[in-house]
């Protein structure tokens, strides 16, 4: 292998150095580039061998060109630059050609400049997608000092813009992602049969594992990226792909891999974090049962430790207690096993247990038992399988013993004593997973949303009079009351996930304060998703319910997010106990009396919170002014809080068992549970507004705050007239100015969704799709 040092003797190697330069531009090679570089680079005879491994070298997903390369590579570009004319830059090859040209002072007969070489460059240029003028203006912004390249000027929201707002400081891996992604290797395709669709899917998971997406979330001291924040954005851009290719990866390398390095300890992580990053160990994620589903503490499959063997052995009792519903169940070789630790007699409670279900040949091992699920309403690509352990012995290492260890003398130890908390951080240590189907929801919305607002504005449909124009059915009120709340209600979405996914991979985390903002936002976000992706189903007409518009595999693939990582409903309890105690402790017995009598001794203080001030208040400034919005919302958070504890309060009085009065008030806990989030996405909207420089774009985006506010308000108006909050003349002028919002955001409808710069070969939408002419 050469140095970069000798670069620029080397012409060969500056005919490829422009196609390498603009190929990285980006930080990404795909599968299929990578294929075809090293099959060019391998066949070009004018190259050494020297040449053909130092071009090689830099082909390696994980190993992207450093800064000092880059900035070599643009020193050694400039230097033989000088004498490139206009028509020389016509396109990258030809910019190579002179380049060595110019290297060597040779016009003619030079081993790299005749016809078969040129062919060549241009072949690889096309193939590579750079045979286009942009890739033309990026490195002549680099050959031409001072060269600045113009933008056009365009009165109208600009989603270049937007899309920066959004991306923030995730922008280099969400536009790696979005490059990536293109590749016809990961194009989506319709595979009705099921078992030759998984394969697909395998295949594609272990080349995303092959570009380094795999390792972020893990230390690069066990082969991981150490970058956690970049793995949760990996997988919300994958929602833009197929999303049974999401969940593949996001079971290996979220819920596994989650396991191996969440509850196990250095000896797990030295032995296994390397082979699952690089998808050579597939595992599973062996936790809900069949009998037990949500009720993770009330498994019935059973670990039990054997100190004459120093093993643990790990077994079914019965059918129900079949492992149920686990992706990657077929083509794993390891389970991560969630069971009832028992040692010495004694139950220990809930532990993770890591178990070999198949040989180097992929037979199952004995005691094993995996059936495979079958065709489900969605996510076919996804092998899920069902599993029972007949009397299954692993090793006692087997045990990730990071909360809970069972020490050399046959001894169980734990950090955490008391077994309830034990038990809930366990759980904390993989409440990322909800963060990031929370996001994947959000995404799949706005693919939706892309695809039924853009059609909105090239379906015409009826005229006004006979022989006028057919009118654009975005202009009809319905059809943009039906979309466009619902992009503002996505924006508030992302927002709240951006923030969340943020403060989760801060050192200094709130861990109770993250698994109730995860729980309550997962929620939400899969019942969005739901709910918008039937409207845009609707929005579409017969067109949305055809494979061919994307519409039908975004129902029937995101419809179970309402149920992974748990189900909505349990979620939202679980958020409305975090907001009924700043204690950290279960939700019955004397810490559940001592929570209420914490939040009645606050009443006093806060009583005067709720008064509401704008009862009459219809004017435009007020119902757009965000403070007006704060307050309603705080309000119905506060309110509900208020009349929750009173409830408890008054039920635990008349001694009615605490669990009774739990279920008495699971219906006002979800109901709190949802006014607290809205709050959070709200806020968190808000927040992100403020950093935002003044501009068309931030006033667009101002009023699609109004309108997220403004619309969950409208929907909860029966609260706020039950609560005397508002009267009805408030929730009629709030109607109104929900769409008057309505008409005016149509204006910028298709800025706002493009803004999510998802790419078209993701979105792949016929009905998008130039109208074909009939011969």
């Amino acid at each position: 292998m050469i140095d970069t040092t000798s670069i620029p003797d080397s012409p060969g190697l500056l005919t490829l150095l422009p196609l390498f330069y603009i190929g990285w531009s980006d930080s990404v090679l795909s599968p299929s580039e990578m294929e075809l570089i090293h099959e060019r680079v391998k066949a070009a005879d004018w190259l050494t061998a020297a040449e053909k491994d130092y071009l090689i070298s830099y082909t390696d997903p994980k190993h992207p060109p450093s800064a000092e390369t880059f900035k070599a590579w643009v020193e050694i570009l400039q230097k033989h630059s000088d004498s490139l004319t206009e028509d020389d830059k016509a396109s990258l090859s030809k910019i190579g050609l002179q380049l060595a040209t110019s290297a060597t002072g040779t016009a003619t007969n030079g081993r790299w400049n005749d016809d078969k070489t040129i062919t060549a460059l241009q072949s690889i240029e096309s193939a590579m997608g750079l045979d286009n003028q942009e890739s033309v203006e990026l490195l002549r912004g680099r050959l031409d000092e001072g060269y600045v390249r113009q933008m056009a000027v365009d009165s109208k929201v600009d989603d270049t813009l937007i899309k920066a707002w959004l991306d923030g400081d995730t922008v280099e891996t969400k536009d790696r992602m979005r490059k990536l992604l293109r590749d016809p290797f990961f194009a989506h395709q319709h595979i009705p049969d099921k078992d030759r669709y998984r394969e697909v899917i395998l295949d594609q998971v272990k080349a995303l594992a092959a570009q380094g997406l795999g390792g972020y979330a893990f230390p690069s001291e066990f082969g991981g990226g150490g970058e956690l924040g970049k793995h949760i954005t990996v997988f919300e851009m994958l929602a833009y792909g197929d999303l049974s290719r999401l969940i593949k990866f996001g079971v290996q390398f979220g819920l596994f891999g989650g396991a191996v390095y969440g509850l196990g300890t250095e000896k797990h992580h030295r032995k296994y974090i390397a082979p699952l990053t690089k998808a050579d160990l597939l595992g599973c994620f062996a936790m809900t049962e069949t009998g037990h589903g949500s009720n993770v503490r009330g498994l019935k499959t059973t670990a039990t430790y054997d100190a004459s063997s120093d093993t643990i052995t790990i077994h079914s009792p019965d059918y129900q207690a079949g492992k149920e519903y686990i992706g990657n169940a077929m083509h794993s070789s390891m389970a991560a096993v969630f069971a009832d630790l028992i040692v010495d007699g004694t139950s220990h409670g809930v532990h993770c247990v890591l178990v070999s279900i198949r040989d180097a040949d992929h037979q199952l091992l004995p005691g094993v038992k995996v059936v495979d699920c079958g065709y489900k309403m969605g996510l076919n690509g996804v092998d899920n399988g069902r599993i029972w352990f007949d009397n299954v012995v692993v090793p006692r290492d087997n045990l990730l013993d990071k909360y809970g260890a069972i020490t050399d003398d046959g001894t169980y130890t734990s950090p955490i004593k008391n077994p309830s908390k034990r038990f809930f951080t366990m759980l904390g240590a993989l409440v990322v997973g909800r963060i990031c189907v929370g996001m994947a929801g959000n995404n799949a919305t706005k693919t939706a949303l892309t695809i039924a607002i853009k059609h909105a504005f090239k379906r015409r449909q009826f005229s006004a009079k006979e022989g006028q124009e057919e009118l654009q059915i975005i202009e009809y009120p319905t059809h943009q009351r039906r979309l466009l709340p619902r992009l503002a209600r996505t924006y508030a979405y992302h927002c709240a996930l951006e923030d969340l996914a943020h403060q989760y991979t801060q050192a200094d985390v709130d861990h109770r304060k993250i698994e109730t903002q995860a729980a309550g936002l997962k929620a939400m976000a899969s019942w969005h998703a739901t709910d918008t992706i039937q409207e845009c189903r609707e929005a579409l007409g017969g067109k949305g319910y055809l494979t061919e518009n994307r519409i039908a595999d975004l129902k029937a693939d995101t419809d179970i997010f309402t149920t992974f990582e748990g189900d909505n409903t349990v979620l939202l309890q679980l958020v409305a106990k975090g907001l009924l105690t700043e204690y950290k402790q279960s939700f019955h017995d004397e810490g559940f009396m001592a929570v209420v009598r914490y939040l009645n001794m606050r009443v006093a203080n806060t009583a005067a919170e709720y008064n509401p001030i704008y009862r009459r208040q219809t004017s435009t400034d007020h119902l757009l002014d965000p403070d007006f919005h704060n307050h309603a919302f705080r309000y119905h958070e506060k309110k509900l809080l208020l009349t929750l504890a009173e409830r408890m309060q008054s039920y635990l009085k008349k001694r009615i068992n605490p669990h009774d009065a739990f279920l008495k008030c699971q219906t006002h806990m979800v109901a709190l549970a949802k006014a607290h989030t809205d709050r959070l996405a709200l806020k968190a909207f808000t927040k992100r507004l403020a950093k935002m420089e003044a501009g068309i774009e931030k006033a667009a985006l101002q009023k699609t705050c109004a309108l997220y506010a403004l619309a969950t308000i409208e929907n909860n108006k029966g609260f706020y007239l039950e609560a005397d909050y508002m009267d009805g003349s408030k929730t009629k002028a709030i109607r109104r100015q929900v769409s008057k919002l309505c008409a005016e955001l149509k204006e910028v409808a298709v800025p706002l969704v493009d803004g999510f710069a998802i790419p078209s070969e993701l979105i792949d939408a016929d009905v998008l799709k130039p109208d074909v002419k009939l011969s």
